[in-house]
């Protein structure tokens, strides 16, 4: 199978952040989809199941999306993409604010968030497939959004091997 195929399906850049009790965690996903657009719409994010994300969602059944723009650099992106929030605080320099639902939204190099509850799980092998509905959402600027492509090709950034869409 020619997998370098996979890497022409179009993708966004996307921080996501959770909480339970007192442990925040979070991690940048390349895979987030709206599914409906109904009054509450409906969206898909897939979160490798060693992730400490992971694992705090299916505690919390709430995440936040930041929907980051093309200024993100590779310290924010280094830091929520291949650091653990076991062991390191994502937010300690960090933009944000917290959503109404008590959890932060990283705000830095963001075009608008979207915050959510988890409504069900599927399992997909390495990766949790969580179907969200959305409670909240606020567009905060009009700036262009960071696309896999322009982070590989712009950005030269890599794939961390936990993402959905890595490839040795």
């Amino acid at each position: 199978m020619d997998k370098t195929a996979f890497f022409k399906l179009s993708y966004g850049l996307y921080i996501i952040t959770t909480k339970y009790e007192e442990h925040f965690a979070g991690c940048v996903v390349n895979t987030v989809v709206q599914a409906t657009s109904e009054d509450r719409p409906k969206l898909l994010v897939t979160v490798n199941k060693e992730n400490d994300t992971n694992v705090t969602m299916k505690k919390s059944k709430k995440v936040n999306i930041s929907v980051l723009s093309q200024e993100a650099d590779m310290l924010l992106i280094g830091k929520f993409g291949f650091r653990s929030s076991k062991d390191f605080n994502k937010l300690d320099g960090t933009e944000n604010i917290t959503g109404a639902n008590g959890i932060p939204v990283v705000t830095q190099a963001t075009v608008s968030y979207i915050e959510a509850k988890i409504i069900n799980e599927i399992d997909c092998g390495t990766h949790t497939v969580f179907v969200l509905e959305a409670t909240e959402a606020k567009k905060l600027n009009d700036k262009p959004v960071l696309t896999y492509d322009y982070y590989h090709n712009v950005i030269k950034g890599k794939t961390p091997p936990k993402a959905s869409s890595f490839s040795d």
